[in-house]
């Protein structure tokens, strides 16, 4: 049975001490885009919205990075008014528009064409599909693509490969889901985006911690110690991670000519 512990992440007020705490982090992570996009020699960044908080904080860093030079894009593969009613609100916060791209017929097509039908390759197929649209997008920019799984996708490998995983950097690799929760209310997330169910939205009915089969806090809890949680979410822990190492090795070379 799956308990939803989001409510464990929402900060009711933050104490001085993680206010200065998390400034500095905010600080340290707008100052690295900024300094990994000058050394690639571009002139911004590009990110896809998916509506949910990772995305929604990110944007509002990255658009305090390069206010000039920021892209945004959500990509669509059907009618989805609760999510097109937070980018919306993201929009107000930004202060910029994120530029809607529908790709309903395009995925319908390949679909159809290579004849996919599970579930699990059909969401593979459209975040692979949405991350080539974007760095067609970001190329034409003069941008980096970033990337917007945290520490907590990251080790568990809850990312598609050469999908929502592909792009030129992860600014929040290094920082947990809750972490995420804390930079999301100092900056003013829209409350809607912050309290939804964390979800890659590339299925209907599917949320992030149904498809784990545990939650985030389980996880995080999990770090600290392992007999936090039970031997039932350990396991599955460490399944979810070791099954997912391919997604987070260099690709593997083959023999050198002696």
């Amino acid at each position: 049975m799956i308990i939803n512990n989001i409510d464990n992440f929402k900060q009711k007020k933050l104490t001085p001490k993680e206010e200065k705490i998390y400034s500095i982090l905010i600080k340290k992570i707008k100052n690295w885009i900024i300094q990994k996009v000058n050394s690639a020699n571009v002139k911004g960044i590009s990110l896809g919205i998916s509506g949910g908080i990772d995305s929604a904080t990110l944007a509002i860093l990255a658009n305090e990075a390069f206010p000039e030079t920021s892209y945004f894009y959500y990509f669509k593969t059907k009618v989805d008014s609760k999510t097109e009613n937070d980018i919306q609100k993201l929009e107000k916060r930004l202060n910029k528009k994120i530029k809607t791209i529908d790709l309903t017929e395009e995925f319908k097509n390949i679909s159809k064409t290579l004849k996919i039908k599970s579930i699990s390759s059909k969401s593979n197929l459209k975040s692979r599909i949405f991350m080539s649209s974007l760095y067609a997008l970001s190329e034409e920019n003069k941008t980096l693509v970033l990337g917007t799984d945290n520490f907590d996708e990251y080790y568990l490998g809850f990312f598609t490969k050469f999908g929502d995983g592909g792009c030129d950097l992860l600014p929040f690799a290094n920082i947990k889901k809750h972490d995420v929760y804390m930079i999301a209310d100092m900056i003013d997330v829209p409350l809607s985006i912050i309290n939804k169910k964390p979800s890659a939205n590339l299925c209907s009915n599917l949320d992030d911690e149904k498809q784990l089969e545990f939650s985030y806090f389980d996880f995080e809890q999990w770090l600290i110690n392992k007999n936090l949680v039970s031997d039932e979410i350990s396991e599955k822990i460490s399944k979810w991670h070791n099954h997912t190492q391919h997604k987070r090795d260099l690709i593997p070379k083959g023999p050198k000519v002696k």
